[in-house]
């Protein structure tokens, strides 16, 4: 399937309701909101299917659901997963895991998303510091689903949200100086419940850099990446075929692009 950018076809609501996308969630907000988008993203698992799996909460929520899933209905599921959260958690419901293979394509992805511009779909990730395999799984999957929460989607990309680039640690006084000289504001990600930084599960560093509102992603990401160090940019353009956004009164949304 050709990955390249486009306009979101329409949108179809499920059970009603608009997005407000400056509306706050509360934390059973939050909860009713995952659990709802991820119920309704479930309807694309079939029976056979390779599926890649991206990282964070909204990810572990799919997968818990889907475990249940397969004991209902028997369902031969493989799956590879792009960090060790959700191996982890994998290994745990008993699934089957696998790796990515040469020539062939995942049947679907399930991601989330850090931040999603409404109209193109484009989105910013990397907030648990798994971007650099998430976007291998995204764009070697035939179909992308993002489930995200309301609170997630926004007008313009990067009004609010930085982007978060992964760096090898040689690198990263350079590649800092480097992304300040092409207008961005960089901030190595600190470790919470360790001291030191945050390291990926690749072994690198995490830089966010806040570039305010971003009117040409794809070449800002292009622009980035052409720094030596920089691994992976948390800049997702052209990739999520659907979007599952869940609302805390349990109505979701549905974004598709053509």
């Amino acid at each position: 399937m050709s990955r390249v950018s486009g306009w979101v076809q329409c949108s179809e609501v499920i059970y009603g309701g608009n997005v407000d996308a400056n509306l706050g969630l509360t934390l059973k907000g939050y909860e009713e909101a995952v659990k709802a988008a991820s119920s309704r993203a479930l309807e694309l698992v079939q029976d056979g299917y390779l599926i890649g799996l991206g990282s964070g909460r909204a990810v572990a929520q799919v997968l818990n659901m889907i475990g249940e899933k397969i004991k209902k209905e028997g369902l031969k599921l493989t799956f590879v997963p792009s960090s060790y959260q959700i191996e982890l958690l994998s290994r745990h419901l008993g699934l089957k895991l696998t790796h990515l293979e040469a020539g062939r394509l995942l049947d679907l992805a399930l991601d989330g998303a850090d931040q999603v511009e409404v109209k193109t779909l484009n989105m910013i990730k990397g907030g648990g510091a798994a971007l650099a395999r998430e976007k291998i799984i995204d764009s070697n999957s035939k179909k992308v689903a993002i489930v995200i929460t309301e609170d997630k989607l926004t007008k313009n990309l990067g009004e609010g949200k930085p982007v978060p680039v992964e760096v090898l640690p040689f690198g990263v006084d350079a590649v800092i100086h480097s992304i300040e000289k092409i207008g961005g504001r960089p901030t190595l990600r600190q470790g919470q419940g360790k001291v030191g930084p945050i390291i990926t599960d690749n072994g690198n560093m995490i830089v966010d850099v806040d570039f305010g509102r971003i009117e040409d992603p794809q070449t800002l990401e292009g622009e980035i990446k052409m720094i030596p160090g920089v691994v992976e940019v948390g800049l997702f353009t052209g990739l999520a075929d659907l979007v599952y956004v869940g609302r805390g009164d349990g109505t979701v949304e549905v974004l598709r692009r053509e």
